[in-house]
């Protein structure tokens, strides 16, 4: 009872903390003049958004990591590892958003330069999950068995981080929606880690104690999120820029990770993927073809330029997250 007690606190204590910190720093943002860049061949309707302050993804930072640690526990290596892994890709998020506004465009790092910036922070967390936190598997939903990798977990997980990481970013288009996403996976992954602590898990039972401060991390960033969206949200006063879609999109994989349930992540977060998957799909055919599949991509700009609503779109995209996070969940009892 008391574990569960200090999880809604941690939900309320990030909650407060993220919404005082917005207080504080959107105000700054704004006279920094740190504003969006809005893209000229993009949808008409976000030239409005010119100027919104960007880099609201330090006001989830803060909420995220003073929150993460407060009720955490015992043997903290888990919460230290979700909060390395969360800074490590806040950090290039950071450089990225700050050359846009320095150079006053909407286009940062270099592509090559953030790819090594991105291998060499996954490759970081990787082996912290391999040789601190000694996991070396990733667990089947469909063949309800472990995947005993070995050393091949390294890349495995490079490769599962890096393309979660940039799928948020890619879906981080509209007001709320890389938001409103993460929240329902992050309160779908505190569901599984309240399951792993009372023990009705396919988790092995060596690590259930540490799932109790996982707990509290996946409460923190569910209530880092529900304060965020009360700025957020349509008509967005501030944008997370890529330093906030490189934190959840880390902040979603570290939860993974832990429960060796990486292959969970393209499901409850099939919408994120499903931007890179329109991405992909677009510049190949325009590149094989010379002609374009989407109105505009990612997909949810072709539902927009289709005459969708924003906040249609944003709401049809959040509740398909629900119902992909319960048939994870129907998995995860299986």
């Amino acid at each position: 009872m008391d574990f569960m007690i200090d999880m809604l606190f941690t939900i309320l204590i990030a909650f407060g903390i993220t919404f005082v910190a917005a207080k504080i720093i959107i105000p700054l943002l704004r006279k920094a003049k740190a504003g969006q860049h809005v893209r000229d061949d993009g949808p008409q309707t976000h030239l409005v958004k010119e100027g919104t302050p960007t880099m609201g993804g330090i006001i989830m930072l803060i909420g995220i990591v003073a929150s993460s640690f407060i009720f955490a526990s015992g043997d903290i290596r888990y919460t230290v590892f979700a909060v390395v892994t969360v800074l490590a890709f806040s950090v290039i998020g950071f450089l990225d958003d700050g050359l846009k506004l320095f150079k006053k465009r909407s286009l940062g790092l270099r592509a090559w330069q953030k790819i090594v910036l991105q291998l060499v922070a996954a490759a970081v967390v990787a082996c912290l999950a391999y040789f601190w936190l000694d996991i070396k598997t990733v667990y089947l939903p469909i063949a309800e068995t472990e995947w005993q990798l070995g050393a091949g977990f390294i890349p495995f997980t490079m490769f599962v981080l890096i393309a979660m990481v940039n799928s948020v970013n890619l879906t981080d288009g509209l007001d709320g929606l890389a938001t409103g996403i993460t929240l329902i996976n992050s309160a779908t992954f505190v569901l599984i880690f309240i399951f792993s602590v009372l023990g009705a898990t396919m988790i092995s039972p060596e690590i259930q104690s540490d799932m109790s401060n996982m707990t509290m991390f996946a409460a923190a960033v569910m209530g880092t999120c529900i304060a965020f969206l009360c700025f957020n949200a349509h008509p967005a006063k501030v944008f997370m820029g890529d330093t906030g879609s490189f934190l959840l999109g880390a902040a979603l994989t570290a939860m993974g990770i832990a429960t060796e349930m990486q292959l969970f992540l393209p499901i409850m977060g099939f919408m994120f993927v499903l931007s890179a998957i329109s991405v992909i799909i677009q510049v190949g055919s325009f590149k094989l073809r010379g002609k374009r599949v989407f109105r505009m991509a990612p997909l949810h700009h072709h539902f927009e330029l289709g005459g969708a609503p924003e906040t249609k779109v944003v709401s049809g995209y959040m509740i398909a997250t629900m119902l992909l996070s319960v048939g994870s969940l129907l998995l995860f009892f299986a």
